[in-house]
Formats: C-alpha cells, structure tokens, sequence
C-alpha cells in the first residue's frame, strides 16, 4: 500500500473500482444502476484549464511514472523470483527447530503444543524471520463465495452512491474524485454489511467473516494478536482491494518506515481463485529489517544502488486461492504486480485486507487508516472486534467511547467532502502524531540501533 494522495496508483489503492455485474443478491435498486464506476468518463472530459484538469493531469503523469518504474523493475527482479510457498512443519529445517512440540521433563516444563498452535508458531516465526507468510485456508471455499459476493454488493451500491454524489468518493474510496483510479482502488467497508441490515439479518455475511478469520485460535486471530500487542491491537485497514484487467504493475515500496516496535500487519485474503494473469503482490523476504540491502534500496534512488540491490534480490510472488492469506510486516518491501489485459487473461481480482496496528510503536507512520471515515481515532481493539463479534448483533450497538458503531460514513454520506478529505489527510494525526514526547525520545534511540544493525549486517 501507497499514500492513497501522493501515489494513487501502489497497494493502498489495490481496490478495483470497474466491471462488476451484481448478482441475484443485489437488491432491485442497486441491480437497476450501473455497476461501472460512474467518474470512468470523468479522465475523458475537458476540464480546460481548471485546477481540477491540472489535477487530474498531475495524477495520470505519477501512474504513468509509477507504471514504467514497475515494469523495469519487473525485469529487474525476473531472474530471482519464484512463486511463495507455505511453511512447513517437519523434521528438518526452519520448522522443526522454531516450533518445539513438547517442553521436556521437570516442573519447568512447557506443555507439548497442538498442531494447530505448532503451525500459529511457525507462522509467527516466519513472520520475524522473512517479514511475509502464505497461510493457507483461513477460509474454506463456502465461507470465501460468500465474502466475495458480500465485497461486490458493497462496491456496487458505493458506484451507485458515487452516481449520486461525486464527493461520496472520499468516505467510501478514500480518495477525492480527481484522482479516482479505475484501474486500483480500495473501497472502504462497513463493519455490517448493507445487504444484511436490509434483510433484518443480525449476524450478517460481514460479521460472520471477521468473527471466523479474528477469533482466538484462528491462523489470522493469533497472528496479529502476536504481532501487534495482544488485545490492544487497533484496527487500521478494512477495505476490500480491486485490480481490473489492465492494471499496471507498481513500483517496489514498502508502507511504514522501520522502526523498533514493527507498527503494521496487514492480511490480504483471496475470495476468490486467483491466476497469475489477474496480478499478485511480490514481496522481497526479510527486507523489513534494517541491513546493508535494505539502505540500498532506501538511499539509492539516484545512484544506481536500488537498481542493484534489486537485480540480486530474491523475491517471492504470492499465488492465493479462494480463501489463502498473505500476512506480512508493512515494513517489507512490495509491489502488486499486472493484472493482464483482458484479451490475455486479466479480470477483476476482490481481496479483502485487514490490517491491525501495535500501538507500541510510537514513530511516524506514513500510512494513514484506510477506515471509513467515522471509524477512525476510535480505537477500535482486537478485544473490542472480538466482544462485539460474539454478541447477537455485532456493531448494533455502541462502542466504548459512547458513540454508535453506525457504517462508519459521515452524516450525509458523501455530502461533507472536505470533511472526509482532512480525514483522509489528517485522520492519522493521532495514530502518527500522538505521543510526541514518547515518539520524540525513543526516535535517537532507535535511529543509531538501526545504524549498528547495519554495520554489523555489513
């Protein structure tokens, strides 16, 4: 993920915004409305010379920017790449060693781990180790169809809200409309999906998902409660993630600087079978940790030493099917790769990511929620997610600070643009911002910790 302002085009705007034909389960009104984004059309009207046009002419001169990068980088990384795969529990190797599944002899001694809790282990490991896990099936199949349909209702009735009201781009987008890509985007979810509170449904497609992929125990559940502090976990991202046919690859980035205290992980989750014709995201494993490979990258851009860190890295492409995983530190270096032209394969690939913040890590962030804009600077926790999932009607009611969950839009939706473009702008004030003393005192710290990593690496 980019900065949704600054880099429209990288994994923040993953969301595909074209092309979806609703199902029988749309209702008659959304069905009856185009299922297109209704701005397509805006890239080819003359605006003149207005600042709109300008705009708009500085954002297609960046994704066209970004796009040549990429595909120079793709051959670049060609030699090096090789398709992600799964860890494994075994005799030999990284699993057998990081994962013990019994505690010895003595009053001291661990109690012998599951299966399934050996395997939550390993995940964690690699996690530590490459900054980047495949989990396979957090979701069966069943479970994956119904997501993907809830994912599509929800895009469909926000082009519609769009065909509405332009200035709906912001809360339901996260991007204002002069920037609105067709190609990549994230939509914004609710935390109830809309289908489910007109059929009266308490526990609806939506809920039962995140109740299913967060619950303790569960691959994911256990993953970012390891990673991002335990309950205190704060919800950060929960979008649904598109690319369409002829989607351009991006440029390697990662989403959050380094820091001590790793401040992001973020799951993206297949609901669907993905082909390699339809784009991946290819990750470089262990480039989350401060080295002599990742400076090169970092500090490179102008003499050739990020162009030679990446021809002699390793990088591994993730191939999801429906209901597979990726997780990983947002610190890793990444990109999203083609979604082909139609005619040679492409179509729309629907993700869902969740992505949970430890609120330990007290640097700048550089990525600001991706929340609809009444959810954020809540504090939303794990524990918060997992109280409210098993009740009878999750998200009806109130959170802790006393205000409704509601569906996360501003009061008249897309009617307070501006309003939902400072969030979008400023809405990690907090999140980045707060606790400057804490952030301020530990920056040196952390700065020449990272400088002896390095040297040491090197």
């Amino acid at each position: 993920m980019m900065s949704l302002l600054l880099q429209p085009a990288p994994c923040a705007l993953l969301l595909h915004a074209r092309g979806i034909t609703p199902g029988a389960h749309l209702t008659n009104s959304v069905h009856n409305r185009r299922t297109q984004p209704p701005i397509a059309q805006i890239g080819a009207k003359d605006f003149g010379d207005t600042p709109l046009a300008f705009s708009q002419k500085l954002f297609q001169d960046s994704k066209q920017t970004m796009s040549n990068r990429g595909v120079k980088e793709r051959e670049m990384l060609r030699a090096n790449t090789r398709e992600m795969q799964a860890p494994k529990r075994g005799k030999g190797g990284k699993g057998s060693k990081k994962t013990p599944s019994a505690g010895g002899f003595g009053k001291k001694a661990a109690p012998a781990l599951t299966a399934s809790q050996q395997m939550d282990a390993l995940h964690v490991q690699t996690v530590a180790d490459d900054g980047v896990c495949l989990v396979k099936g957090v979701l069966d199949r069943e479970q994956a169809a119904e997501l993907h349909a809830c994912v599509a209702d929800e895009l469909a009735r926000a082009y519609a809200a769009l065909e509405d009201e332009p200035s709906s781009s912001i809360p339901r987008f996260n991007v204002p409309v002069e920037t609105f890509d067709k190609q990549r985007g994230y939509l914004l979810l609710p935390l109830r999906d809309e289908k489910s509170l007109e059929d009266g449904v308490a526990h609806g497609t939506l809920t039962r998902g995140l109740r299913h992929l967060l619950a303790p125990g569960a691959p994911l559940g256990e993953l970012f409660a390891t990673t991002c502090g335990g309950d205190d976990a704060e919800l950060y991202d929960v979008v649904g993630l598109r690319t369409e046919a002829g989607a351009a690859r991006q440029p390697i980035h990662s989403d959050t600087p380094w820091q001590k205290t790793p401040a992001l992980f973020c799951a993206f989750i297949a609901l669907h079978d993905v082909q390699y014709e339809m784009g991946s995201t290819v990750f470089l494993p262990g480039t989350h940790k401060p080295s002599s490979r990742r400076k090169a990258f970092d500090d490179g851009q102008f003499d050739g030493r990020r162009d030679e860190m990446l021809s002699s890295s390793p990088s591994r492409y993730s191939m999801l099917t429906a209901g597979d995983a990726v997780f990983f530190n947002m610190n890793t270096l990444h990109a999203g790769t083609a979604n082909y032209p139609a005619d040679e394969g492409g179509k729309q690939r629907l993700l869902l990511i969740l992505t949970f913040r430890n609120r330990r890590a007290k640097r700048a962030l550089a990525h600001a929620p991706n929340l609809r804009p009444a959810y954020r600077n809540r504090r939303i926790t794990l524990a918060d997610m997992r109280r409210e999932l098993a009740t009878d009607a999750p998200f009806a009611g109130h959170h802790s600070d006393g205000q409704p969950f509601g569906d996360g839009l501003p009061d008249g939706d897309g009617q307070h643009a501006a309003d939902g473009l400072a969030a979008l702008e400023h809405g990690g004030a907090e999140e980045e911002h707060g606790g400057a003393e804490e952030e301020h005192g530990g920056a040196e710290e952390e700065h020449v910790e990272e400088e002896a990593l390095v040297q040491s690496e090197a």
